[in-house]
Parts: structure tokens; sequence; C-alpha cells
């Protein structure tokens, strides 16, 4: 009587387990569909979803801004080459 009792729950957990796993391949990972969503439309409109086109623009001048200007100097060198 316990080895069906334990049988039939096993039975149950594994098709509970199989239908968890196939459920996580098909939905469980949003955050991977929304970074592709999100990407394809940075693609189609040059700006992220969370963002006004205006911000976009306000970015972009200020990496160029700061693409342009030459980087400043961590230290000099002593004269044996060491920093």
């Amino acid at each position: 009587m316990i080895s069906t009792i334990y049988g039939i729950f096993i039975c149950v957990a594994a098709v509970v387990g199989i239908a968890w796993i196939l459920w996580v391949m098909r939905y469980g990972d949003r955050d991977r569909h929304d970074e592709d969503a999100a990407r394809v439309f940075f693609d189609e409109h040059g700006h992220w979803p969370d963002e006004t086109p205006e911000q976009a623009e306000a970015e972009r001048a200020r990496l160029a801004a700061s693409a342009g200007a030459p980087p400043a100097p961590v230290s000099r060198p002593s004269s044996d080459g060491l920093v």
C-alpha cells in the first residue's frame, strides 16, 4: 500500500516537473525577450524605448564631446621608467 502511494507521488512529481521544465523553456526567459525587443526598437527608431528622442540626442552630443577631449594623464614616469 505504501509503495503504491510513493509510486503515485513520484509519477505526479515527474509530470509536474516535466511541465515546469517545458514552461520555463517557453516563457522563463522573459528578460532576454524584453532585451531583444528593446534592441529591435533601438534599431528602428535610434533611441531606447524608455527615452525620448531629445534625451537620445543629448546623450549622443555628450558622448561626442567626451570622445573629442584628450585623456588626462594619470601620472608621469620617474627617471627609471616607473609610474
